[in-house]
């Protein structure tokens, strides 16, 4: 995307207002495909929304590249984001090791803690991000005492979407059926899978978590619905199904 294009997006939304004069953008989120902080014009786009009075939404993979590695770095993306999101999938899938990806979110909090004892003010939370996936299951009380040790803030557990048109492998190696998501549905709810300090959230505690929309005949009801999703050439879609979004049928 051509960062013109994310200022002129971020911009008008920036300039409105409710009718109790309140500005309805809240926060930016840059980039659902795609590692973030990979993007040539990351930091350009930091500023901007610091200059704007916007905080960003970041979600990263947790490999933290280049100078987002570094204590300055990551001191820079805690001042300016309302929440870092961490996923699991680099070591999942991405070949990165899960040490180094502890030791990158270690390194996050205890730069936010230090943040913290100088006084610093409205700092972002730092969450985990989890595609919940047939590969993954047995991680997933690890994954939930590991973060509640070290000061996670939230876990978001989304269920893996599979595509009508993925080949039959995919489907296999990761999709869950409804009786699965049920089932840890209800281990979070009856407190089998359960933590004091961490919030528990994501797709998984929607009615429908496989990727259908729930909310299809009736899209007032939709979490989603005051989002605005701006692509790189400009237009805007308001529906963040991947189905509907790609004409998938």
């Amino acid at each position: 995307m051509p960062i013109e294009t994310a200022k002129a997006a971020i911009e008008k939304y920036a300039s409105e207002s409710d009718a109790s004069g309140k500005r309805i953008l809240r926060e930016v989120i840059p980039s659902t495909m795609g590692e973030p902080l990979l993007y040539s014009k990351f930091e350009e786009l930091l500023d901007f929304c610091e200059t704007t009075g916007v905080k960003l939404n970041l979600t990263t993979n947790g490999t933290f590249p280049g100078k987002w590695g570094t204590p300055p770095g990551m001191e820079k993306l805690l001042v300016a984001c309302s929440d870092i999101k961490i996923s699991t999938l680099s070591y999942e899938m991405g070949g990165f090791s899960l040490s180094k990806w502890r030791e990158n979110v270690e390194q996050l909090l205890d730069c936010l803690q230090r943040q913290k004892n100088s006084g610093a003010k409205e700092l972002s939370t730092v969450s985990l991000q989890v595609t919940l996936h047939r590969e993954n299951l047995d991680q997933l009380e690890p994954i939930l005492h590991w973060a509640e040790s070290i000061g996670i803030h939230r876990i978001k557990w989304n269920s893996v979407v599979i595509l009508d048109s993925m080949p039959q492998e995919i489907r296999t190696l990761f999709e869950l059926d409804n009786d699965t998501l049920s089932r840890l549905r209800q281990e979070f709810q009856s407190g089998v899978l359960h933590s004091k300090q961490i919030k528990n959230e994501g797709s998984l505690f929607l009615e429908n978590a496989t990727g259908d929309c729930p909310m299809a005949s009736d899209c007032s009801k939709c979490p989603f619905k005051d989002e605005v999703w701006i692509w790189p050439d400009g237009h805007e879609d308001h529906c963040p199904n991947p189905r509907r979004r790609w004409n998938i049928k």
